[in-house]
């Protein structure tokens, strides 16, 4: 393994960022030219926004049966834009995507590279996500997407980049309100936390969090986001060394609920120092 360069060999990188974000732009390419990832793209999502809604609602199929903000439809056409751009005008087998918040400071503690990674997901994969929140818990092993998982960074194969576009793009519109049998997403596939994970056979492994420092502190994200971290880095630096790799990669296994973090117990901790 090359723990010296752990993501040499990852597939082309989208992430997602409005226009007038800048720093965060700045922070994403920071951290991908600190991580040696140069095959990224930026990705605005300031092209269908609540300011200019009158001139892109009609993209939505059943749009009055849509009941979540425009922020989010706008996110929800830019990403399904993007894999069909990716999927008609690439022959490349596998695609990264990810939001703009992306914390990448446990790069250090990973003791696997990519090409390990990619040897040890099951063969039957359409998703990997990489970085994701959970309300309740987050089990810190290789493990099938549970309900309440959202989308932070996510590796997915073209097979299952075809299968999102057939149910979601109809023509040059975007239908974001096919049944779901998921209470914690509104019954509604209206957003890419649903859409891009739990749409096929999705498997999740926790490396990458969300920064604290992107989130509004008075708001209820930052709390979930906020705990989430603490989880993370709370595995990553501590628990991480009383396990081996093959227990990381697998699931099923005697010990797997002592691998699991109860988000709970992070609300109301002190964050982290940067």
């Amino acid at each position: 393994m090359d723990l010296y360069n752990k993501l040499r060999g990852v597939p082309t990188v989208y992430y997602f960022n409005s226009d007038d974000k800048t720093s965060l732009k700045d922070h994403m390419e920071r951290n991908f030219i600190n991580v040696k990832i140069d095959n990224f793209k930026r990705v605005s999502t300031s092209k269908y926004t609540k300011v200019n809604i009158v001139d892109w609602k009609d993209l939505l199929l059943d749009k009055k049966n849509y009941k979540l903000p425009a922020s989010t439809a706008g996110l929800s056409i830019t990403v399904l834009e993007t894999l069909k751009e990716w999927y008609n005008n690439t022959e490349e087998e596998q695609v990264i995507i990810c939001r703009d918040t992306i914390d990448f400071g446990l790069y250090q503690y990973w003791n696997f590279d990519w090409e390990y990674l990619m040897t040890r997901i099951p063969y039957d994969w359409d998703a990997v996500l990489l970085g994701f929140e959970n309300i309740n818990y987050i089990p810190f092993y290789l493990h099938q997407i549970m309900p309440a998982h959202t989308f932070g960074v996510a590796l997915l194969n073209r097979r299952y980049v075809k299968k999102l576009i057939r149910l979601h793009c109809i023509g040059d519109q975007y239908k974001l309100t096919n049944y779901i049998a998921n209470k914690n997403f509104g019954l509604h596939s209206g957003t890419p936390d649903y859409f891009v994970g739990h749409c096929g056979k999705t498997y999740c492994l926790p490396m990458f969090p969300n920064h604290t420092d992107f989130f509004d502190k008075s708001t209820k994200r930052y709390a979930i986001t906020k705990a989430c971290r603490l989880a993370y880095y709370d595995w990553w630096r501590n628990d991480k060394k009383r396990h081996s790799l093959d227990e990381l990669f697998t699931y099923g296994k005697a010990n797997d609920t002592g691998m699991i973090k109860k988000i709970v117990r992070y609300l109301g901790t002190d964050g982290l120092k940067k």
